[in-house]
């Protein structure tokens, strides 16, 4: 004869976990180091997968930066200020001129992306010399 005898179960199974700051810093640095690596990740394979064009920059609760893109930061950061993602408007566009590209970008002033750009610049320096300092 089988017996009635309830089982339990070994784990509550997967559990709705409330988003908070992790106070332990020890644990907050091992989180921020694996999540950031699944963001990387899956930044990957979206660009893989869809042929996008993607950046993804994050700096640490210690304020060290790190970055993900495809094809580059600075590709990727020139279409985004240049306002090259319209259908149709590829690389070689770019390649004629920041002039041109800047002309048909929705009524917005020259000088105004210039300055972008130059400022986009400073902030690329930046993440790299403190990511060649992280390596």
């Amino acid at each position: 004869m089988a017996s009635a005898v309830k089982s339990k179960r070994a784990s509550r199974g997967r559990q709705k976990i409330r988003i908070k700051k992790i106070e332990n810093p020890e644990r907050r640095a091992v989180t921020f180091s694996k999540r950031r690596k699944g963001l990387f990740v899956m930044a990957a394979e979206l660009c893989a997968y869809t042929g996008a064009h993607a950046a993804v920059i994050v700096f640490s609760p210690s304020g060290r930066p790190y970055a993900c893109s495809y094809p580059s930061v600075d590709e990727v950061l020139r279409r985004f200020l240049v306002g090259q993602f319209r259908e149709g408007a590829g690389l070689e566009r770019m390649q004629e001129g920041d002039e041109r590209a800047a002309e048909a970008h929705r009524g917005a002033e020259l000088e105004e992306l210039q300055r972008g750009v130059e400022e986009m610049e400073k902030l690329r320096r930046l993440v790299l010399a403190k990511a060649d300092v992280v390596r």
